[in-house]
């Protein structure tokens, strides 16, 4: 019986597998729009759902289970994980943390302190190139553009 088993959910597979690629194809490619179609067919479609599912049913079990019998708002710590407290992370954490958020004094990372100007700083050196380019645009004395 096993083998029949496993011959009905192959063939599920194989099925499911199919229709994936039929959504593909009618979706030209479209990831998104595939998922949608293959939804929207999944809701009709037992054996479509099964094939899907099947090899994860394990997995979905498995999460199932431990979700019921998790105590509702408990934290879930390895065994043997130490908690560390605020101290023990050092300056570094916090300047991590602080260019994570993108802060104003944060500094972005591989950069030293000051490397990366922020917006509105720009240099009048930068402002006169600017100009000087605009200008010669709208004068027409880019080199290399035919007339």
């Amino acid at each position: 019986m096993l083998d029949a088993e496993t011959g009905e959910a192959s063939m599920s597979r194989e099925y499911a597998m199919s229709r994936v690629k039929d959504a593909l194809e009618k979706s030209n490619g479209n990831h998104l729009k595939a998922q949608r179609l293959v939804l929207q067919w999944m809701e009709k479609d037992q054996s479509l759902l099964f094939g899907l599912v099947t090899p994860h049913l394990q997995s979905i079990i498995t999460h199932a289970i431990n979700h019921v019998a998790a105590p509702e708002g408990a934290k879930k710590v390895p065994a043997g994980a130490k908690k560390i407290a605020p101290k023990q992370t050092g300056e570094f954490g916090g300047a991590m943390l602080g260019a994570l958020k993108g802060g104003a004094d944060s500094v972005a990372f591989g950069q030293p302190d000051g490397a990366v100007s922020r917006p509105g700083a720009t240099s009048q050196k930068h402002i006169d190139t600017m100009r000087a380019l605009a200008a010669a645009q709208k004068g027409g004395g880019s080199k290399g553009k035919k007339k």
